[in-house]
């Protein structure tokens, strides 16, 4: 098999996991949110710190570290984590539908973050889209009776955690590693506050229960690695599609398997993004292209 199928299968094992994410976080309802969240950084952070130890980067990522670094890394961090904290918060309210519109409109919100910070320029069918996505979501507004701030929220913080991402030196296990142990503290004193007040759940419901809540770490690590493995490895414009994947499983999930209520209005606002989202993918498909061919038009003609 070939290294570009091989990065290709990583980022769609990823992206599945992510999809079905929603079907293994609901098996925690009798865990806080506060806790799960607590748990998922502390088990993840300790995954990571064990595969930088097992690599021998552990040393070499705290001998360079500086205050530029530490903040950058502690506000990605801070991005994801709020992120992820919003995530669980939608699932366990039973939003996973507009939960998933969240990262369905991510790969736009990173366009237009790009537009305002970094003075790029959109090109006109990206424009259109934009526009077309905006709609939809005015329409999944008048729908659901409210501004559907989960799903802008979960765009947005992505969004700016891709973006400021960009801004660092740091190769992918090493940025997110630093990012969990920055936050480390945090999570420690919120499962301190939760055992004084006699809410943890950890260490006083049986084995089980904790090898669940340890697995937490698990599920949220060896995903992002799998994605960081294979994005290495394939195109942009691979990746482009794919990464629809995840937000799609997401919304089958809400629908099939929690029996979420799609009535006519917000169907109509769902296809308007949809159709949005198609413009987009597309028109980034063939950009790509034509760009490589130019490129290797110029070069052929040197």
């Amino acid at each position: 098999m070939s290294v570009s199928r091989i990065g290709f299968w990583s980022v769609v094992i990823s992206y599945v996991c992510w999809g079905f994410m929603p079907l293994y976080t609901r098996q925690f309802t009798d865990v806080s949110l506060l806790e799960f969240f607590a748990h998922r950084i502390i088990w993840s952070a300790a995954l990571l710190i064990v595969m930088m130890l097992f690599q021998a980067k552990l040393r070499h990522l705290f001998e360079n570290l500086n205050f530029k670094r530490i903040g950058l890394y502690f506000f990605s961090g801070s991005l994801v984590a709020s992120n992820w904290y919003l995530f669980v918060w939608g699932i366990l309210r039973g939003d996973i539908t507009e939960a998933s519109l969240g990262y369905f409109i991510n790969p736009l919100v990173s366009v237009v973050l790009g537009v305002i910070i970094l003075r790029e320029k959109l090109r006109i069918p990206q424009m259109i889209s934009i526009l077309i996505v905006a709609i939809g979501v005015g329409l999944l507004g008048f729908a659901y009776g409210k501004f559907p701030w989960l799903a802008i929220s979960l765009g947005t913080t992505f969004g700016l955690y891709g973006l400021f991402r960009k801004m660092g030196d740091l190769n992918a296990l090493e940025a997110l590693t630093l990012e969990m142990i920055l936050l480390l503290p945090f999570m420690i004193v919120i499962v301190a506050y939760l055992y004084l007040h006699q809410q943890l759940i950890f260490g006083t419901e049986g084995l089980l229960i904790n090898l669940k809540l340890m697995s937490i770490g698990a599920i949220t690590a060896i995903p992002l690695l799998f994605f960081i493995y294979g994005v290495q490895r394939i195109s942009m414009t691979t990746l482009g599609i794919v990464q629809y994947l995840g937000p799609t499983l997401q919304f089958m999930s809400g629908i099939v398997f929690f029996h979420e209520i799609i009535d006519s209005h917000r169907l109509i606002g769902y296809s308007t993004v949809w159709f949005g989202l198609v413009i987009f993918a597309l028109e980034g498909v063939l950009y790509s292209r034509r760009t490589h061919y130019e490129q290797l038009r110029a070069v052929m003609m040197d």
